[in-house]
């Protein structure tokens, strides 16, 4: 065996064996990772980096090291046996198992281990790569009593100094790890016996491709398949239907009899795809912006949600909106405003001013998917109780664009299947997009804003110019989108 299986590529094995095999033996055929997913794996790290502060002063085994399990394995052992209270990634092999734990303590001569998710809640998946975890030490280290995962506390709110004691909540999963035991014995060799074999399994594409995480070789064994007409596209329908259809042999949209189908948002796609052709539902469409009032703008509201809470008065992941765009036009010229709220000061307050004194005078807003920005304005009345009355003004003018293609009145088979803002933009506007951006999508913009805090002035002015574009552009698109509709009803 080349190297050892380590707890992320068990968690693989459990999801698909082929899977588990070509992320052991073809890595190179992996597709490469998105800026989002890049971005996500580096809060996990930064945030299990700052939990280590709960046990300070340990050890960590990979520092100034090269990458080399065996040779973290040996520190390990050499700390236990040295002494050591406090290590960061103690490393473990057993029975060509591999893991790496976040903070390995010992307390009154008992060892507990540590692993930190930057997450709310725990999920089942951390729960199984945990008892994993707890298989591999336990064969190694007899004298470890316990297993926890680190989560951040939904309840701690940041009042003065962070208390990282409450910023965590500690969950054990012993009682699972000691049931489970038999479990991952048997479960490792039927992976141990996969890479054996030495050929790659034969396992059909299904639902299983995006549970627990979307597979790394969608590109390998989706090839070929996910052509524009194909099922696997038909959005609005869950995996498992999307697959019932793919495995009765109906591997095309335009395959399907459209009789069958009950769901307008489905049916619609389907009938684009047999057509090749857009699809609108006039009347229904035309009531929809006849109920829209000039003056009009849109708006769009970037928000930032740092794990770790940085104002006060905030909780872990709670949304902080930095950013606004709007698009109006006056006397047929068009015109775009946007306020940034500079990462270090907490200016919601300033921030919800502006929103209300720049939205007064429309009587309509439009937005694409308004939850976001609902969101955002029901968590600032309730931070600022005197503005309930203009928010709820402002609220109610708010025109949803979204609504239209989320009721199936319209959609086009360039969509393929994908109902965002993003999926529409091309046919609204062929010259902007949002392709030419460097912050293409929401997820993004957050992080890159939270990467203010380490920049110097230059860097932060030309990322402030980078979320404004992007802002804008969402705000563009929605303002362009109305008129999208109202060429295909005039």
């Amino acid at each position: 065996m080349s190297s050892p299986i380590s707890k992320s590529a068990f968690i693989k094995a459990e999801q698909c064996l082929k899977h588990f095999y070509l992320y052991k033996n073809h890595y190179y055929l992996r597709d490469s990772l998105s800026k989002e997913k890049q971005l996500i794996f580096k809060r996990g790290t930064d945030v299990g980096i700052f939990a280590q502060q709960l046990f300070a002063g340990g050890i960590n085994v990979t520092d100034g090291e090269k990458r080399d399990q065996q040779l973290f394995a040996e520190k390990t052992k050499h700390l236990i046996a040295q002494g050591a209270k406090t290590i960061y990634e103690a490393t473990f092999i057993y029975d060509d198992l591999l893991v790496m734990v976040d903070i390995l303590h010992k307390h009154e001569d008992k060892w507990i281990a540590y692993e930190v998710k930057s997450s709310l809640k725990i999920t089942d998946t951390y729960v199984k790569d945990a008892c994993f975890q707890y298989y591999v030490i336990k064969n190694c280290l007899p004298d470890l009593v316990d297993f926890n995962l680190l989560t951040m506390n939904p309840k701690y709110v940041l009042d003065g100094e962070l208390d990282i004691t409450k910023l965590f909540k500690t969950t054990s999963v012993m009682k699972d790890a000691i049931k489970n035991v038999e479990y991952f014995a048997h479960k490792t060799q039927i992976a141990k016996q996969t890479l054996e074999q030495n050929k790659i399994p034969d396992i059909k594409i299904g639902a299983h491709c995006f549970q627990p995480y979307e597979c790394d070789f969608l590109g390998t064994c989706w090839k070929n398949i996910n052509e524009p007409n194909s099922v696997l596209t038909l959005g609005k329908l869950t995996k498992q239907a999307m697959f019932e259809l793919y495995d009765q042999n109906i591997k095309r949209i335009d395959e399907i009899n459209i009789n069958t189908i009950e769901h307008k948002e489905i049916k619609i796609q389907v009938k684009a795809a047999i057509e090749q052709k857009e699809q609108i539902f006039k009347e229904e469409v035309k009531a929809f912006v006849s109920n829209i009032k000039q003056p009009m703008c849109s708006l769009d509201i970037e928000v930032w949600m740092p794990a770790i809470p940085y104002y006060n008065g905030t909780k872990p992941f709670q949304q902080i909106p930095f950013l606004f765009s709007m698009i109006s036009e006056e006397n047929g010229e068009m015109k775009n405003y946007s306020y940034f709220k500079p990462i270090e000061e907490d200016l919601r307050k300033d921030f919800l001013e502006r929103i209300l004194e720049e939205t007064k005078l429309f009587n309509s807003i439009l937005m694409f998917d308004k939850s976001l920005e609902e969101t955002v304005l029901n968590q600032l009345v309730e931070l600022y109780p005197e503005y309930r009355n203009d928010i709820a003004d402002l609220k109610s003018k708010i025109v949803d664009l979204a609504e239209p293609i989320r009721k199936g009145n319209y959609y086009h088979p360039d969509m393929k299947g994908n109902f965002t803002l993003k999926s529409i933009a091309p046919l609204v506007n062929q010259e902007a997009g949002f392709n030419n951006l460097e912050i293409q999508s929401g997820i993004s913009a957050m992080y890159i804003y939270e990467s203010l805090l380490e920049q110097n002035a230059i860097e932060a002015e030309h990322i402030k110019q980078q979320l404004v574009d992007y802002c804008e552009m969402d705000a563009l698109i929605t303002y362009q989108l109305l008129n999208f509709f109202n060429s295909k009803v005039d």
